[in-house]
């Protein structure tokens, strides 16, 4: 299967990830064969929101560049989020806090639809994808301590198999493989691609129909 529009993407969302609240019930993906017993022990909670913006063009998702100044990732492209805070009540709150921070998002304007599966990264994080829907007329103002640049992607071209290209690596002496999505001349890749890969396998790969 493959995209056809937001609102068939909104119905697999909502059918085939976690609700919005209750419990999890998709299994953890990522990168937790990289931590020891002390890092699995150690890991700590945090959110990214996918946000989905309904342009007259074709939905497109936001995507932030990280500044060069930054000691984790600097440069990467990564989704608006970050850790769950003690003020957070949940992950949905951490990612639409972060979001409102970084990018300049109204959490009030947000429509939550669903959660993605949690992804461990292999730095110790335990990332919850939030996907939500901002406004059409969404504009960003990215915070520049936080953001370097924002750019979107159309999510017809983020939700295509042959968009993703499988790399591999050696990282901490293992043999690493992970996607990469390049877009005019923005490189997708690492979690923010596996995060990506991840809710299109769950939402496209060969299972029940949506109707």
């Amino acid at each position: 299967m493959a995209f056809v529009d937001l609102d068939d993407f909104l119905a697999r969302a909502r059918l085939r990830l976690d609700p919005v609240e209750g419990e999890e019930r998709l299994s953890e993906g990522g990168d937790i064969e990289f931590l020891d017993a002390d890092g699995i022990a150690n890991i700590r909670r945090a959110a990214v929101l996918v946000p989905i913006i309904p342009r007259e063009s074709g939905p497109t998702t936001l995507l932030t560049h990280r500044p060069m100044t930054m000691k984790a990732h600097p440069g990467q492209v990564a989704f608006p989020g970050g850790k769950v805070d003690p003020v957070d009540a949940d992950e949905i709150e951490a990612a639409l806090r972060e979001s409102e921070e970084e990018v300049g998002v109204n959490p009030d304007e947000v429509k939550l639809i669903a959660r993605g599966a949690p992804y461990i990264t292999g730095t110790g994080f335990r990332i919850v994808p939030v996907l939500g829907v901002l406004p059409e007329g969404f504009v960003a103002r990215p915070d520049p301590i936080e953001v370097d640049s924002v750019f979107e992607t159309p999510l017809s071209f983020l939700m295509k198999a042959a968009n993703h290209q499988r790399q591999k690596t050696s990282w901490k002496g293992q043999m690493r493989h992970y996607y990469e999505m390049p877009y005019e001349g923005h490189r997708i890749w690492g979690v923010t691609a596996g995060i990506i890969r991840a809710l299109y396998e769950r939402l496209y790969e060969p299972g029940e129909e949506v109707v």
